[in-house]
């Protein structure tokens, strides 16, 4: 499956690069505690959710969710656009 890549410019602003990447990949049954912290408040939350469920994102926590979640997501909706999904 290709990588979209157009309009990562959000990546810029994310939060989350200021914060060590270790805790946005806990390990199995570890805690995505922190992860959801700095997910939180961040401004472009909604950009990476659906940068995570367009790729199809399989590890760690974008936009404030779990691959369980992101998965849920998809299983809810498969033919309707993620964007009402991340809101």
């Amino acid at each position: 499956m290709p990588i979209i890549q157009q309009g990562l410019t959000w990546q810029a602003m994310a939060r989350c690069v200021e914060v060590d990447p270790e805790i946005f990949f806990p390990e199995r049954g570890g805690s995505s505690k922190a992860a959801r912290a700095v997910c939180s408040e961040c401004s472009v939350r909604q950009e990476c959710l659906l940068y995570a469920l367009a790729n199809r994102e399989q590890f760690g926590i974008w936009g404030g969710t779990s691959e369980r979640e992101r998965r849920r997501l998809r299983r809810l909706s498969p033919s309707r656009n993620n964007v009402a999904l991340a809101r």
